[in-house]
C-alpha cells in the first residue's frame, strides 16, 4: 500500500513539472548542439592555421635554400679550378681533360673551345657561358689559330692597365700598383723589382713575366747600405721609417754588413724582399 502511494505522488509531482523537465532537457541539448559546434569550428580553424604554417615553413626553407646557394662570379674557364668545377657540376674527366690541355700551354679563346676541350653538354655550356671571361688578347687571335698561339710578349714600362688586367691574377688593383710603383721609383730595369709590389705573388709575378718583358739595364744602385741614413733608406719601395730605424740600428751593431743574406736574421725580412731591395743597395 505503502508504495503504490509513492509512486501515485511521483507520477501527480512529474505531471505538474512536465513543462520544467522538458524546459531542462531542452536546454542540455542545447548545450550540447553549441559544443559540438565549437568542436567542429575550431578543428577546421586548426586545419587551417597548420596549412598556413606548413605553406609558411615550406616558403621558409625555399629562401634558405636560395641563400645557401654559392654566389658565381665571372672567371676565366683557362683556370678551371677543382672547387669551381665542382660547384657547376663539371665532371673529373672534363677537368682533367681541361688541365691536360692547358699543360701544353694551349688557351681557350671561346665557349666553343671550352665544350670541345672539357666535352660538357649544351645544357651545362648554356648556364657556364655568361660567367665565362676570357682575357682581351684571346679575342684579338684570328680565328682557327687559338690552340697554336704564341704569346707576343710587350714591354712592361709601356703597358696601360687594360693590358696588364688582361693578364690572369691581375686585376684593376694590382696593375694600378704596377704602374703606380714605376711612376714613382723610375722604369723597371730588373724583374726583381717586382718583388716589391705587394700582393703580386710569385705565381702571378711569373705569368705577367710570361706576357711582358722588362728591357734589362743595370739598376744603379742609389745608396751604401753601409753609409745611408734611416730617412734615406725609407725614401725605398718596401720601406718604411719603422724599418729603416731597424736596419740601421742592426747596422750598428754589426759594425758592417757586406752581404744582404745577413739581414735575414732579423724579424720580417725575407728572401724575396732582401732580392728585391738588394736592387738599389751596395753592400761592401
Amino acid at each position: 500500500m505503502g508504495v503504490f502511494f509513492l509512486a501515485k505522488r511521483l507520477l501527480l509531482f512529474y505531471a505538474k513539472d512536465r513543462a520544467s523537465v522538458l524546459l531542462f532537457l531542452t536546454s542540455i541539448l542545447g548545450v550540447i548542439a553549441l559544443t559540438q559546434i565549437r568542436r567542429i569550428s575550431y578543428n577546421d580553424e586548426s586545419i587551417v592555421a597548420i596549412e598556413t604554417n606548413e605553406v609558411a615553413l615550406a616558403h621558409i626553407d625555399s629562401s634558405r635554400l636560395v641563400a645557401a646557394q654559392p654566389k658565381r662570379y665571372r672567371f676565366n674557364p683557362n683556370f678551371l679550378s677543382p672547387y669551381n668545377a665542382y660547384l657547376w657540376g663539371v665532371s673529373d674527366s672534363s677537368l682533367t681533360a681541361l688541365e691536360e690541355f692547358r699543360a701544353k700551354n694551349l688557351w681557350l679563346r671561346s665557349a666553343a673551345d671550352f665544350q670541345r676541350v672539357t666535352g660538357v653538354s649544351d645544357s651545362l655550356l648554356g648556364a657556364m657561358a655568361p660567367y665565362f671571361k676570357f682575357p682581351a688578347w684571346t679575342q684579338q687571335v684570328q680565328k682557327g689559330s687559338n690552340f697554336n698561339r704564341t704569346i707576343i710578349k710587350k714591354d712592361l714600362n709601356t703597358a696601360s692597365v687594360a693590358a696588364l688586367d688582361s693578364v690572369y691574377g691581375i686585376g684593376p688593383v694590382l696593375a694600378g700598383r704596377i704602374l703606380n710603383f714605376k711612376e714613382r721609383y723610375g722604369a723597371f730595369g730588373d724583374s726583381l723589382q717586382l718583388r716589391l709590389i705587394y700582393g703580386l705573388k710569385p705565381k702571378t709575378r711569373a705569368e705577367l713575366l710570361r706576357h711582358f718583358f722588362i728591357s734589362e739595364s743595370a739598376v744603379q744602385p742609389q745608396f751604401n747600405f753601409n753609409e745611408v741614413s734611416a730617412a734615406d733608406l725609407a725614401t725605398l719601395p718596401g720601406i718604411n721609417f719603422e724599418m729603416a730605424k731597424e736596419l740601421v740600428i742592426f747596422r750598428r751593431l754589426r759594425g758592417r754588413v757586406s752581404e744582404p743574406s745577413e739581414l735575414l736574421k732579423l724579424n720580417g725580412i725575407t728572401e724575396d724582399w732582401l732580392a728585391g731591395i738588394a736592387v738599389y743597395l751596395q753592400f761592401d
